[in-house]
C-alpha cells in the first residue's frame, strides 16, 4: 500500500492498480491471524461447525437459552470460518468486527473502528488464550536471547522486522512487565500458563504478546 511519489502524481486515484488498498482484515481473519501467530492453528479442513472460547453471558437476552459447551483440543484452534453462528445471539469477536447477520443479504461488508474493537483485541478471552500461546512459541521456538524473540514476534505479528526505536520500545516494555510480575507472583500465575516453568517470564511475554496484537497494523492488510 506504499505508493511511490511519481506514482502518486501520474495516478492519485489508483486507477492503474499500481498499489493496493490498505484495509482492515475481515472479522474472521482477525481470529484467524491470531492463531497463526500463536502457532496453534488446527489446519484441517472440512468438517462440522466448532464452539471456541466466547464471553460468558452470550445468551442472557435470547428467546430459548443455548449451551455453548467450549471445544478443546484442535477444535478449539480451528479457523473462525468453521465457528458455529446462532442468528439470535452471533459469536462477539465476529460481530465487533463487521461480519453479516446472517439475516439479510450481504454485496459488501462494512469496515468500522471502534473501542470495542480494539477492548476486544485485549481483553477478549479467546484471544487472550492465543497471546498466551504466541509467548510461551516465542519462549520454545527462539532461543534465549530477547532480541531475537522480539524480532521473531514481530515477523510473526507484522511479517517485518522491527524497526531500532520499535525494538528498545517494546525491550523495554518486556523489562517492565517482567519486574512487575516479580514483584507479584500471584499476578504472574494468573496470566501464564498453567505448564510455564517460569511464570513471570512466561507472564512478561504474554503481555508482549498481547501489545503486538493489539495494534492496527495486526488486523490491516498493507
Amino acid at each position: 500500500s506504499l505508493a511511490r511519489p511519481d506514482l502518486e502524481e501520474i495516478d492519485p486515484l489508483n486507477h492503474h492498480l499500481a498499489r493496493q488498498n490498505r484495509i482492515r482484515v475481515e472479522a474472521e481473519i482477525v481470529r484467524d491471524a491470531a492463531l497463526s501467530a500463536s502457532g496453534l492453528l488446527a489446519r484441517k479442513i472440512g468438517g462440522p461447525g466448532v464452539r471456541p472460547p466466547q464471553p460468558e453471558g452470550v445468551y442472557a437476552f435470547t428467546q430459548n437459552k443455548k449451551s455453548w459447551v467450549t471445544a478443546e483440543g484442535p477444535d478449539r484452534y480451528r479457523r473462525t470460518l468453521y465457528t458455529q453462528f446462532y442468528r439470535s445471539s452471533p459469536y462477539p469477536l465476529l460481530t465487533t468486527f463487521d461480519s453479516p447477520d446472517f439475516q439479510s443479504v450481504c454485496t459488501g461488508r462494512v469496515r468500522s473502528n471502534t473501542p470495542l474493537q480494539s477492548l476486544t483485541l485485549a481483553n477478549d478471552e479467546g484471544l487472550f488464550e492465543l497471546a498466551r500461546g504466541l509467548g510461551a512459541r516465542l519462549l520454545r521456538e527462539s532461543g534465549k536471547d530477547d532480541t531475537a524473540r522480539l524480532r521473531q514476534a514481530f515477523l510473526l505479528c507484522y511479517s517485518r522486522l522491527p524497526a531500532d526505536a520499535e525494538l528498545n520500545a517494546v525491550a523495554s516494555f518486556l523489562e517492565t512487565q517482567l519486574a512487575g510480575f516479580r514483584n507479584d507472583p500471584g499476578a504472574a500465575e494468573a496470566v501464564a500458563s498453567k505448564d510455564a516453568v517460569d511464570p513471570a517470564i512466561a507472564a512478561s511475554w504474554t503481555s508482549v504478546a498481547r501489545a503486538l496484537m493489539n495494534t492496527d497494523e495486526f488486523i490491516t492488510r498493507e
